[in-house]
């Protein structure tokens, strides 16, 4: 079994292990993530240090339970 095979495993165990309501915190958190880099990546006038700034922003406002980022 290769290491993706094995990972891929095992985040599927982690996922089932999880409650409903803790699989809804990670989803909402990856959905945040995707948003924001997704903002980031379309944006090429930002540089470098803006896009880490703007990461660290949102992906506080993405992190904290029960907050959504605007």
């Amino acid at each position: 079994m290769s290491t993706k095979e094995r990972a891929a495993k095992a985040g599927r165990a982690r996922m089932e292990a999880l409650s409903p309501e803790e699989r809804r915190e990670h989803a909402r958190r990856a959905y945040l993530a995707g948003a924001v880099n997704a903002v980031v990546e379309r944006a090429p006038e930002l540089t470098p240090d803006q896009a880490a700034k703007l990461r660290a922003i949102f992906g506080t406002a993405a992190s904290t339970p029960g907050r959504l980022a605007a």
